[in-house]
């Protein structure tokens, strides 16, 4: 990539964006997918699961005039252009999203299911003991 280089977007479908990263990685093109972690518990098991951000948008570096081979690979329904040109995300934007997703500043946690209510203790009827067969035979 050259000095001019720059993020763009491109909108792909959200559940072929894990097939199409490679496809553009292909092209020369750095990429960048930015995740959460969605961590829950129920019923004392916890479960963790990685989703995208925004899903459907995936981030890749290009040239000014040099996006129209992400345009053309498989899986990418459009690339977010202005006059004829991949539009530009800010270095600032770009930092507050490698920063967050670095930081893990989007995940969720709720672990409010993970410890289990106290079981109840049955009550145990109680029983009168039969004496020995020492006590009885004294008796």
């Amino acid at each position: 990539m050259t000095d001019q280089s720059h993020w763009a977007v491109c909108r792909t479908f959200s559940s072929r964006v894990h097939w199409v990263r490679p496809e553009i990685e292909k092209t020369n093109h750095g990429t960048f997918l930015p995740t959460y972690a969605r961590v829950w518990a129920s019923d004392g098991k916890l479960s963790c699961r990685e989703r995208a951000l925004m899903p459907g948008y995936l981030f890749f570096m290009t040239d000014p005039d040099g996006w129209g081979d992400v345009a053309n690979v498989e899986g990418v329904h459009a690339v977010l252009a202005n006059n004829g040109r991949a539009s530009r995300v800010t270095d600032e934007e770009m930092r507050r999203l490698v920063l967050g997703h670095i930081l893990r500043d989007y995940d969720e946690i709720n672990l409010d299911g993970l410890e289990r209510a106290p079981r109840e203790q049955k009550r145990r009827r109680r029983t009168r003991t039969k004496p020995s067969k020492r006590a009885r035979a004294a008796a």
